[in-house]
């Protein structure tokens, strides 16, 4: 296949840093344009949800007419966001390189039958957020806020945590993440199920000690003390911790969730952490962000609360580079992209 025409890097924390230099020597020919888009998280979530909300589309702003004009361009699209109708819009377009793992928002750009390849950028945070749900679970278990409390309060009082070894974490999505949580958890000897929605009969992961579909969630959640939640921000997982998956959870359990806010019904975990029947919880999502300072989670008991920050930013812009030019460099080759999303799947 021949270098692409025009690269279009539009999300404007790439725009400022973007490698020009290595697309000229990987692409010589290759025009980059960057009219920046980008929309809240807000939107990217109803987006993911309501992809032909009409309400929605009303609310689009209009487009800036150097952005509309770099779109009709485009042969490659390298971006968090991308608008309505980009097919319309992006005639020439064959493939976008998302930033991250979530492209539920790339749900209302209608992608189907268009022939655009999405890739997103799976893997890229996953040794960072892993490190950080371990983190989460040591904290919950040794009960470091109780001890950082103590000292706050200059009192010498004793509090003895719980061991990890030998418990039971269920991993909901055993993605690119899930793996890594679990290959770090499994080495504190930690007996790891993993949740995966391709699940089959017979299937094993080398990944987990135990592999099940969706549909038995809960009756994995009845023995797991960890839950780590880790699944895409899809539909058809809007709410899927709600009040029936916390019930079904064994009594005292843990739950850590570094996938979106859209998955877990907030009251549901509230009312779960008030009753005791979860012992502790840590959040690095909300379904709204930035969460509002009003909002009860702040006030919840036990739960830890941070603000959609549990990668590191420690090389990861070099990160996602590397990833876009590997994956730039098969495009040019014609050999097939990495971490190709199937957004029939529901994503």
């Amino acid at each position: 296949m021949p270098e692409p025409s025009v690269i279009h890097v539009a999300f404007p924390a790439l725009v400022s840093v973007f490698d020009h230099e290595r697309v000229r020597a990987l692409c010589p020919a290759t025009e980059v344009v960057t009219a920046p888009y980008e929309i809240s998280h807000d939107q990217r979530t109803r987006r993911s949800h309501e992809p032909d909300n009409p309400e929605l589309r009303a609310l689009e702003p209009p487009l800036d007419p150097q952005l509309v004009a770099d779109l009709a361009r485009a042969e490659v699209l390298f971006t968090l966001d991308a608008p309505y109708d980009l097919a319309r819009l992006a005639p020439h377009l064959r493939w976008i390189q998302a930033l991250g793992s979530g492209v539920g928002q790339f749900a209302s750009s209608g992608l189907d039958g268009t022939g655009i390849v999405l890739t997103n950028g799976a893997g890229i945070g996953s040794v960072p957020i892993a490190e950080w749900v371990l983190a989460r679970v040591l904290s919950m278990a040794k009960r470091l806020d109780d001890h950082a409390d103590a000292q706050r309060r200059h009192q010498w009082e004793p509090r003895y945590g719980s061991m990890v070894q030998g418990r039971t974490m269920v991993i909901v999505g055993l993605g690119a993440i899930g793996r890594e949580v679990s290959r770090r958890a499994r080495a504190f000897g930690v007996h790891v199920i993993g949740i995966r929605r391709s699940w089959t009969p017979g299937l094993s992961s080398p990944d987990a000690d135990e592999l099940m579909g969706p549909g038995a969630l809960h009756e994995a959640l009845g023995r797991a003390d960890i839950i780590v939640v880790a699944a895409p921000g899809s539909r058809e997982n809007d709410g899927l911790f709600d009040a029936a998956a916390f019930a079904a959870a064994k009594p005292g359990a843990t739950f850590v969730n570094v996938a979106r806010g859209s998955l877990v019904d907030e009251p549901a975990l509230i009312a779960a952490l008030e009753s005791g029947q979860l012992r502790a919880a840590a959040i690095d999502v909300a379904r709204h962000e930035p969460l509002p300072p009003e909002d009860p989670l702040w006030d919840a008991p036990h739960l830890s609360i941070s603000p959609h920050s549990s990668t590191s930013m420690e090389g990861y812009m070099e990160r996602t580079f590397d990833q876009f030019f590997a994956n730039l460099e098969r495009y040019v080759d014609g050999r097939p992209l990495d971490n190709v999303v199937d957004m029939t799947g529901g994503y």
